[in-house]
Protein backbone atom coordinates (compact mmCIF):
# COMPACT_ATOMS: atom_id res chain seq x y z
CA UNK A 1 0.00 0.00 0.00
CA UNK A 2 2.80 2.44 0.90
CA UNK A 3 4.44 1.78 -2.48
CA UNK A 4 1.21 2.89 -4.15
CA UNK A 5 1.04 6.21 -2.28
CA UNK A 6 4.77 6.88 -2.74
CA UNK A 7 4.92 5.92 -6.41
CA UNK A 8 6.30 8.76 -8.58
CA UNK A 9 2.97 9.36 -10.29
CA UNK A 10 1.13 9.53 -6.96
CA UNK A 11 3.55 11.73 -5.04
CA UNK A 12 1.86 15.15 -5.75
CA UNK A 13 -1.51 13.81 -4.68
CA UNK A 14 -0.23 12.07 -1.57
CA UNK A 15 1.57 15.28 -0.62
CA UNK A 16 -1.65 17.25 -1.06
CA UNK A 17 -3.52 14.94 1.32
CA UNK A 18 -0.70 15.14 3.89
CA UNK A 19 -0.75 18.95 3.72
CA UNK A 20 -4.53 18.89 4.10
CA UNK A 21 -4.22 16.72 7.20
CA UNK A 22 -1.57 19.05 8.61
CA UNK A 23 -3.78 22.09 8.03
CA UNK A 24 -6.66 20.33 9.73
CA UNK A 25 -4.56 19.58 12.82
CA UNK A 26 -3.15 23.12 12.81
CA UNK A 27 -6.64 24.62 12.66
CA UNK A 28 -7.82 22.40 15.53
CA UNK A 29 -4.87 23.45 17.69
CA UNK A 30 -5.49 27.11 16.87
CA UNK A 31 -9.16 26.67 17.78
CA UNK A 32 -8.31 25.13 21.17
CA UNK A 33 -5.85 27.94 21.91
CA UNK A 34 -8.38 30.59 20.89
CA UNK A 35 -6.27 31.97 18.05
CA UNK A 36 -8.14 33.73 15.24
CA UNK A 37 -6.09 32.12 12.48
CA UNK A 38 -8.95 31.99 9.98
CA UNK A 39 -9.74 35.67 10.39
CA UNK A 40 -6.09 36.72 10.13
CA UNK A 41 -5.49 34.69 6.97
CA UNK A 42 -8.77 35.84 5.39
CA UNK A 43 -7.98 39.49 6.02
CA UNK A 44 -4.41 39.16 4.72
CA UNK A 45 -5.36 37.31 1.51
CA UNK A 46 -8.44 39.35 0.62
CA UNK A 47 -6.71 42.65 1.43
CA UNK A 48 -3.58 41.69 -0.53
CA UNK A 49 -5.28 40.36 -3.67
CA UNK A 50 -7.16 42.60 -6.09
CA UNK A 51 -10.55 40.89 -5.98
CA UNK A 52 -13.22 41.80 -8.54
CA UNK A 53 -15.76 44.48 -7.74
CA UNK A 54 -18.61 41.97 -8.04
CA UNK A 55 -17.45 39.40 -5.49
CA UNK A 56 -20.38 37.04 -5.06
CA UNK A 57 -22.89 37.90 -2.37
CA UNK A 58 -24.00 34.87 -0.36
CA UNK A 59 -27.49 36.24 -0.13
CA UNK A 60 -27.76 36.37 -3.91
CA UNK A 61 -26.67 32.77 -4.56
CA UNK A 62 -29.43 30.56 -5.79
CA UNK A 63 -29.64 26.78 -5.56
CA UNK A 64 -29.25 26.55 -9.33
CA UNK A 65 -26.10 28.68 -9.24
CA UNK A 66 -24.55 26.58 -6.49
CA UNK A 67 -25.44 23.26 -8.08
CA UNK A 68 -24.40 24.06 -11.64
CA UNK A 69 -20.86 25.21 -10.97
CA UNK A 70 -19.37 27.21 -13.82
CA UNK A 71 -22.59 27.64 -15.76
CA UNK A 72 -24.56 28.79 -12.73
CA UNK A 73 -23.14 32.29 -12.56
CA UNK A 74 -20.94 34.54 -14.59
CA UNK A 75 -17.18 34.78 -14.21
CA UNK A 76 -16.23 37.70 -11.94
CA UNK A 77 -15.08 40.78 -13.79
CA UNK A 78 -12.40 43.26 -12.83
CA UNK A 79 -9.59 42.65 -10.39
CA UNK A 80 -6.39 40.73 -11.08
CA UNK A 81 -6.26 37.29 -12.69
CA UNK A 82 -5.55 35.67 -9.31
CA UNK A 83 -8.27 37.78 -7.72
CA UNK A 84 -10.84 36.61 -10.30
CA UNK A 85 -9.86 32.98 -9.74
CA UNK A 86 -10.14 33.31 -5.96
CA UNK A 87 -13.50 35.06 -6.23
CA UNK A 88 -14.68 32.31 -8.59
CA UNK A 89 -13.82 29.83 -5.82
CA UNK A 90 -15.78 31.99 -3.33
CA UNK A 91 -12.78 33.27 -1.41
CA UNK A 92 -14.11 36.23 0.57
CA UNK A 93 -17.36 34.34 1.16
CA UNK A 94 -15.77 31.13 2.48
CA UNK A 95 -12.72 31.15 4.78
CA UNK A 96 -9.47 30.81 2.85
CA UNK A 97 -8.27 27.82 4.89
CA UNK A 98 -11.55 26.05 4.23
CA UNK A 99 -11.22 26.62 0.48
CA UNK A 100 -7.64 25.33 0.63
CA UNK A 101 -8.64 22.19 2.54
CA UNK A 102 -11.43 21.49 0.04
CA UNK A 103 -9.04 21.94 -2.87
CA UNK A 104 -6.29 19.75 -1.40
CA UNK A 105 -8.76 17.00 -0.54
CA UNK A 106 -10.39 16.90 -3.98
CA UNK A 107 -7.05 17.29 -5.80
CA UNK A 108 -5.39 14.50 -3.78
CA UNK A 109 -8.25 12.02 -3.97
CA UNK A 110 -9.00 12.68 -7.64
CA UNK A 111 -5.34 12.29 -8.58
CA UNK A 112 -4.94 9.00 -6.72
CA UNK A 113 -8.17 7.60 -8.20
CA UNK A 114 -7.20 8.60 -11.76
CA UNK A 115 -3.71 7.15 -11.41
CA UNK A 116 -5.15 3.92 -10.00
CA UNK A 117 -7.56 3.64 -12.92
CA UNK A 118 -4.72 4.19 -15.38
CA UNK A 119 -2.60 1.49 -13.75
CA UNK A 120 -5.47 -0.97 -14.00
CA UNK A 121 -6.35 -0.08 -17.59
CA UNK A 122 -2.99 0.52 -19.32
CA UNK A 123 -0.59 -0.91 -16.77
CA UNK A 124 1.14 2.35 -15.89
CA UNK A 125 0.49 5.73 -14.34
CA UNK A 126 1.13 9.14 -15.88
CA UNK A 127 4.23 10.91 -14.47
CA UNK A 128 3.31 13.26 -11.66
CA UNK A 129 4.74 16.31 -13.45
CA UNK A 130 2.16 15.78 -16.19
CA UNK A 131 -0.70 14.44 -14.09
CA UNK A 132 -0.64 17.18 -11.43
CA UNK A 133 -1.40 20.15 -13.75
CA UNK A 134 -4.09 18.16 -15.57
CA UNK A 135 -5.79 17.11 -12.33
CA UNK A 136 -5.46 20.68 -11.00
CA UNK A 137 -7.62 22.09 -13.80
CA UNK A 138 -10.01 19.14 -13.73
CA UNK A 139 -10.70 19.60 -10.02
CA UNK A 140 -11.35 23.36 -10.07
CA UNK A 141 -15.03 23.02 -11.09
CA UNK A 142 -15.56 20.45 -8.30
CA UNK A 143 -13.85 22.74 -5.79
CA UNK A 144 -16.08 25.62 -6.90
CA UNK A 145 -19.18 23.45 -6.56
CA UNK A 146 -18.23 22.51 -2.99
CA UNK A 147 -17.24 26.01 -1.89
CA UNK A 148 -20.37 27.40 -3.49
CA UNK A 149 -22.40 25.06 -1.30
CA UNK A 150 -20.41 26.15 1.75
CA UNK A 151 -21.03 29.80 0.87
CA UNK A 152 -24.76 29.13 1.02
CA UNK A 153 -24.79 27.38 4.39
CA UNK A 154 -22.10 29.31 6.26
CA UNK A 155 -23.31 32.37 8.19
CA UNK A 156 -22.06 35.64 6.76
CA UNK A 157 -20.19 36.28 9.99
CA UNK A 158 -18.08 33.13 9.38
CA UNK A 159 -15.43 35.20 7.61
CA UNK A 160 -14.37 38.77 8.35
CA UNK A 161 -12.56 39.18 5.03
CA UNK A 162 -13.88 41.98 2.88
CA UNK A 163 -13.31 43.00 -0.71
CA UNK A 164 -11.75 46.40 -1.27
CA UNK A 165 -14.70 47.06 -3.59
CA UNK A 166 -16.83 47.45 -0.46
CA UNK A 167 -14.74 50.47 0.56
CA UNK A 168 -16.43 52.62 -2.08
CA UNK A 169 -18.80 55.00 -0.34
CA UNK A 170 -16.85 54.89 2.93
CA UNK A 171 -14.85 57.67 4.52
CA UNK A 172 -11.13 57.57 5.24
CA UNK A 173 -8.53 59.79 6.87
CA UNK A 174 -5.53 60.81 4.77
CA UNK A 175 -2.45 59.85 6.79
CA UNK A 176 0.44 59.67 4.32
CA UNK A 177 0.94 63.27 3.24
CA UNK A 178 -1.06 65.36 0.79
CA UNK A 179 -2.69 63.55 -2.12
CA UNK A 180 -2.76 65.03 -5.61
CA UNK A 181 -3.89 63.63 -8.95
CA UNK A 182 -1.10 61.27 -10.02
CA UNK A 183 0.52 61.45 -6.56
CA UNK A 184 -1.63 59.30 -4.27
CA UNK A 185 -1.27 59.26 -0.50
CA UNK A 186 -2.13 56.64 2.08
CA UNK A 187 -5.47 56.82 3.87
CA UNK A 188 -6.89 54.84 6.78
CA UNK A 189 -10.40 53.43 7.15
CA UNK A 190 -12.16 50.88 9.36
CA UNK A 191 -14.51 48.27 7.89
CA UNK A 192 -17.71 46.88 9.40
CA UNK A 193 -15.70 44.25 11.27
CA UNK A 194 -13.72 47.08 12.97
CA UNK A 195 -10.59 46.08 11.04
CA UNK A 196 -8.27 48.90 10.00
CA UNK A 197 -7.23 49.11 6.35
CA UNK A 198 -4.80 51.37 4.53
CA UNK A 199 -5.48 52.36 0.93
CA UNK A 200 -4.01 54.74 -1.62
CA UNK A 201 -6.17 57.73 -2.53
CA UNK A 202 -5.97 60.59 -4.98
CA UNK A 203 -8.47 63.39 -5.63
CA UNK A 204 -11.32 62.82 -8.05
CA UNK A 205 -10.92 66.41 -9.26
CA UNK A 206 -7.46 67.01 -10.71
CA UNK A 207 -7.44 70.51 -9.20
CA UNK A 208 -8.11 69.29 -5.65
CA UNK A 209 -5.53 68.50 -2.97
CA UNK A 210 -6.47 66.08 -0.22
CA UNK A 211 -4.47 67.28 2.75
CA UNK A 212 -3.02 65.03 5.42
CA UNK A 213 -5.46 64.60 8.29
CA UNK A 214 -8.49 65.44 6.20
CA UNK A 215 -11.57 63.22 5.98
CA UNK A 216 -12.39 62.06 2.45
CA UNK A 217 -15.10 59.98 0.77
CA UNK A 218 -14.00 57.11 -1.49
CA UNK A 219 -15.97 57.24 -4.73
CA UNK A 220 -14.16 55.00 -7.24
CA UNK A 221 -11.44 52.37 -7.48
CA UNK A 222 -9.03 52.44 -10.40
CA UNK A 223 -5.94 50.23 -10.78
CA UNK A 224 -5.69 49.50 -7.08
CA UNK A 225 -6.12 53.15 -6.03
CA UNK A 226 -9.19 55.04 -4.89
CA UNK A 227 -10.48 58.35 -6.17
CA UNK A 228 -11.78 60.44 -3.31
CA UNK A 229 -13.51 63.75 -2.68
CA UNK A 230 -13.44 65.92 0.45
CA UNK A 231 -15.99 64.64 2.94
CA UNK A 232 -19.31 66.26 1.93
CA UNK A 233 -21.11 65.43 5.18
CA UNK A 234 -19.76 66.05 8.67
CA UNK A 235 -21.85 63.14 9.97
CA UNK A 236 -19.83 60.61 7.96
CA UNK A 237 -17.17 59.70 10.50
CA UNK A 238 -18.03 56.11 11.50
CA UNK A 239 -15.61 54.49 9.03
CA UNK A 240 -12.53 56.04 10.60
CA UNK A 241 -13.09 55.80 14.32
CA UNK A 242 -13.10 52.76 16.62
Amino acid sequence: MSEYFLAPGSTPFTAALLIMAGLFVFELLALFKGLGINEAIDDFVVSSVDLPDDVFDVGELTTAETASGIEGSSTPEGGSLIGRLLAWLYVGRVPVLMVLVVFLTIFGLAGLIIQSMLRQSIGMAVPGVIAAPAVFFLTLPMVRWCTGGLARVLPKEETSAVSTATFIGKTAVVVGGNARRGLPAQARLIDRFRTTHYVLVEPEDENDVLEQGSLVLLVRRINGKFSAIPNPNAALVADTTD
